[in-house]
């Protein structure tokens, strides 16, 4: 027997939020601890289909605009025993396309006989026939939600599962860190001045890269920076996004240019290098 975990990324950010600060916080305001959000899962796991082994976590999420995964969503795609799915997030910055991956992939699931056991940390309406279905082939669908779970989860969905679940503010903040508001994600999530000196003449580009890199690894808040260094262990073949991005707005201020090709590889070449001594 098999117990397999399907986690709505869009609910567990904003209704952590909503639960922390009292309103749903900018997705780039809000840092998830990926690894003890899994365990907490899998503890879940055991109590709701005790001795069935677990199949794995599928994460649900929204691929964000610039194309390129966020720190939190590569550590997901490299832990053990999970499968990141992603959606897309549409210029008005909402998720698409997330519950029918989940749906799809939870009457797949059923029809194969690959579960027995699901554990949904969702809140939307549009699970419910995906829960429906997987439950005409013998699945017992377990609803996790977030307090107030009843205030944020649809009332349908909830009296269609066979259980429901819900996680605590305690919980929640073992999970969650809020960022204040002067943080921005493109400089540094720090509000900073939109303009700097321009490097003196006699300045390499080398110098440049060193001086940008060592300025937004000593700037940055250190729980952004925490998420980004376990993103780069868990892929060292890339510069975490919420690094790349603020270093390149502060050498192109510098320069007064964008980095071409070849001079960007050299200088992520360099970052991969820096962070991989810490």
């Amino acid at each position: 027997m098999q117990v397999a975990v399907f986690v709505d990324a869009g609910y567990l950010y904003a209704q952590g939020s909503t639960l922390l600060a009292g309103k749903k916080q900018p997705r780039n305001l809000v840092i998830l601890n990926v690894e003890a959000t899994v365990a907490a899962l899998r503890k879940l796991c055991n109590e709701v289909a005790p001795g069935q082994r677990l199949l794995r976590i599928y994460w649900y999420d929204g691929l964000p605009r610039s194309g390129r995964m966020s720190s939190e969503q590569e550590q997901v795609a490299s832990a053990p025993y999970t499968k990141l799915r992603l959606g897309v997030i549409n210029s008005n910055g909402e998720q698409k396309g997330v519950d029918s991956l989940i749906v799809t992939d939870i009457i797949d699931l059923a029809r194969n006989r690959a579960v027995t056991s699901a554990l949904v940390l969702s809140g939307d309406e549009d699970i419910r026939i995906g829960v429906q279905i997987a439950q005409t082939f013998g699945v017992q669908v377990h609803l996790l939600g977030i307090k107030p779970a009843r205030g944020s989860q649809s009332p349908d969905l909830i009296q269609e599962a066979d259980t429901h679940h819900e996680w605590t503010e305690d919980l929640m903040n073992s999970l969650i860190s809020i960022l204040e508001q002067d943080f921005d994600p493109e400089t540094d999530r720090k509000v900073v001045p939109a303009t700097a000196p321009a490097a003196p003449a006699a300045l390499t580009l080398e110098a440049i890269f060193e001086t940008a890199i060592n300025d937004c690894l000593n700037t940055v808040d250190t729980r952004v920076l925490e998420v980004a260094i376990a993103a780069f262990r868990a892929n060292p073949s890339v510069v975490p996004s919420e690094l790349d991005r603020p270093t390149l707005g502060r050498i192109r201020n510098t320069l007064g240019r964008d980095l071409t090709e070849v001079e960007r590889k050299s200088y992520r070449a360099r970052f991969r290098f820096v962070l991989a001594q810490h």
